[in-house]
């Protein structure tokens, strides 16, 4: 692959490898960060899990080399470097990647802001919310679910909805990017997963979120999984299947848009799997309300008529396609060059302007991919 991130980390791998070939290891730290950092940008950019496992690769050998460098890697096979340190500024550098991958929110999204997806709701409502509300009633035989699996086409509102759980509970809500979590400094990733569910025992009740949960959960024993993450897949199966006592109140919650993707056995420790699809015409012509609130339009906007062109249009395009149309009455002052005059007010805008926004804001989920979702949901449920 020939692109500019592939082609930095290639010239910073090879400036780090001369460097620390010629006894300039303390030099050569800098440049091995700095192509691992650039790699683990190419993960996040490519939906290919084999670009993704060989990127993954390449970056830990930079990343296990600094922690050579660094003396950290205690190994009989590994030769520890006598002269190279990190400075301070290097070592938070690392930290600071480390810790970035869990974060600790109390979401400010309510539960009646959320339109549409009343299966999906009601669902969750069941498996965290009454768990989490009334535990006095949730027990022997009638425990609750410990792993939840929410599913879908892109754009459809998983994240949001999981957000909105965690705002209807009194608990701690951790939010974890997976493909973070197996990108930024791969040598932790495993301690990561430990780390971050042991702090969920100390808080619970809790809620762990890990979104894109694909890229960390696929199918184990592909020729370019490497051993670091089989590991991490391993830490997080018995993760997932029960941590702490067990009497603690802790759900693990993933989100994807390629379920076919998980792993067999991670996926059996979702117990319960949500399906978050397109919203209905009632649910669209409420994210018209919701997605031009604070702007005057004018009286011919109809949302239930807008409900009703935009089927096939996931929640995401709804909120680009109203962005696209209240833009329309500033790009015509813009274009005649009215706006440096603060006095004159842009038109309120229109059907019309919503209509043309059509034109480019196309739904972005074809027929022949939720055929797909609908085969997964018909054989593993949802």
């Amino acid at each position: 692959m020939s692109s500019p991130l592939f082609d930095a980390a290639k010239k910073n791998a090879a400036m780090a490898y001369k460097l620390d070939q010629g006894g300039q290891a303390q030099q050569a730290v800098r440049y091995y960060v700095s192509a691992a950092e650039q790699l683990q940008k190419l993960i996040n950019f490519t939906d290919d899990p084999n670009m993704k496992n060989l990127y993954y690769q390449k970056a830990m050998e930079y990343i296990l080399r600094v922690k050579e460098i660094r003396g950290i890697i205690e190994s009989s096979d590994v030769k520890k470097s006598s002269s190279a340190a990190v400075s301070p500024e290097e070592d938070e550098e690392i930290s600071g990647a480390i810790s970035s991958v869990i974060v600790r929110e109390k979401p400010n999204v309510k539960w009646e802001d959320v339109a549409g997806m009343e299966g999906a709701k009601r669902a969750l409502r069941e498996a965290i919310i009454l768990p989490m509300s009334r535990p006095d009633l949730f027990k022997g035989a009638r425990k609750p679910w410990k792993g939840i699996l929410m599913y879908g086409p892109p754009g459809c509102g998983k994240t949001y909805l999981c957000k909105a759980v965690a705002s209807e509970v009194d608990s701690t809500f951790f939010s974890v990017s997976a493909a973070n979590l197996i990108s930024k400094w791969l040598g932790e990733s495993e301690k990561l997963v430990k780390e971050l569910y042991d702090r969920a025992v100390e808080e619970s009740p809790s809620i762990i979120f890990f979104d894109e949960i694909d890229s960390l959960a696929g199918a184990r024993g592909g020729s370019s999984e490497g051993e670091a993450m089989r590991r991490v897949k391993t830490q997080l199966l018995q993760a997932v299947e029960g941590f702490g006592t067990g009497e603690e109140l802790l759900v693990t919650v993933g989100a994807t848009n390629t379920p076919w993707d998980i792993d067999a056995a991670m996926r059996r420790r979702f117990e319960r799997r949500v399906y978050v699809t397109l919203p209905t015409i009632e649910a669209r012509e409420k994210m018209f309300q919701i997605h031009t609130r604070g702007v005057e339009l004018a009286s011919d906007v109809s949302f239930e008529e807008l409900a009703k062109y935009t089927a096939g249009y996931t929640a995401a395009d709804i909120a680009l396609l109203c962005r696209e149309a209240l833009m329309h009455p500033i790009r015509e002052l813009d274009a005649e060059g009215a706006l440096k005059d603060a006095s004159i007010q842009p038109r309120a805008p229109g059907i019309k302007d919503f209509l043309v926004g059509m034109e480019s804001i196309k739904p972005s989920v074809s027929p022949k991919e939720l055929t797909r979702y609908e085969e997964w949901k018909d054989r593993f449920g949802g």
